[in-house]
């Protein structure tokens, strides 16, 4: 059984905790704050009051709770911060209760960075990848740091950027871990979806997207996205963040499915 003790600490952190965040979420907007929303977050232009304050009030929580590591020399500032928090609070407006509790720590390089990469079995080249240290661009571990760097956050926070965004793509990594340690590209979906036909579809899509590469076709999913299933599914939430008329365009049927975990209409409201 556990100590009483325990039990009481926990208790007492857990009401720290909420206490904290209900003070952040009271106080007022200042100017500085919607001023940081617009500098971090191109698509900020394009929502609404009430999401753009939602917006401002999660992120004052989210930078609060994490713990900010600088790497290779970087110095952390406000500016890093509402760059990626703007970023990742717009991927869960559905969901404003969700403030990624299970990533404690975000480390930031200044640009890309080496990092020792294992073998995995890749869908496109139907073998084993080579081991050894390549540059990364980010990376994310489950229950455990989410790595970034500040040259591509900084990319995409001025317009679409290709359909490139650093920070979506990794945190759409975090969200596909909340349903276990193992990244399947399936989030947790809302009560209304039926996960095996969601799930269905999408690998579908995945597939189908593989198979016209394969036959020489260029799509609009660039070829990361089709090595894993889970690739498929953060890449795919870059565009839909980042490009999303394209995405509805070229992948329909991927938006949709987005969309139904999302909820946020991105291809109605943002103007890429």
């Amino acid at each position: 059984m556990r100590p009483n003790w325990l039990t009481r600490r926990n208790h007492d952190m857990l009401e720290w905790l909420f206490g904290q965040r209900k003070l952040l979420l009271k106080k007022g907007i200042l100017a500085e704050e919607t001023q940081r929303l617009d500098d971090s977050l191109w698509q900020a232009a394009f929502l609404s009051p009430d999401h753009r304050e939602q917006l401002i009030r999660w992120s004052r929580v989210f930078i609060a709770e994490k713990t900010w590591e600088g790497c290779d020399g970087v110095k952390i500032t406000q500016e890093m911060q509402w760059h990626v928090a703007t970023a990742t609070g717009m991927m869960v407006l559905a969901y404003p209760d969700w403030y990624f509790d299970k990533t404690a720590t975000i480390l930031i390089h200044p640009k890309a960075y080496k990092a020792r990469v294992e073998p995995r079995f890749s869908n496109l080249t139907f073998g084993a990848e080579l081991a050894g240290e390549y540059y990364r661009s980010g990376e994310t571990i489950y229950r455990g740091p989410v790595v970034l760097n500040w040259r591509d956050i900084q990319s995409a926070a001025l317009d679409a950027n290709e359909g490139h965004h650093l920070v979506i793509h990794e945190f759409a990594h975090q969200l596909d871990m909340i349903n276990g340690p193992s990244a399947d590209g399936l989030p947790p979906l809302p009560g209304n979806v039926d996960e095996a036909e969601w799930l269905k579809a999408m690998k579908a899509e995945y597939k189908e997207a593989q198979d016209m590469v394969g036959q020489g076709y260029r799509i609009l999913m660039d070829d990361y996205g089709l090595t894993q299933e889970s690739e498929f599914f953060a890449v795919a939430s870059e565009l839909y963040f980042q490009q999303p008329r394209e995405l509805l365009e070229y992948h329909p049927n991927v938006y949709d499915l987005l969309k139904q975990f999302y909820v946020t209409d991105t291809a109605g409201i943002f103007l890429d």
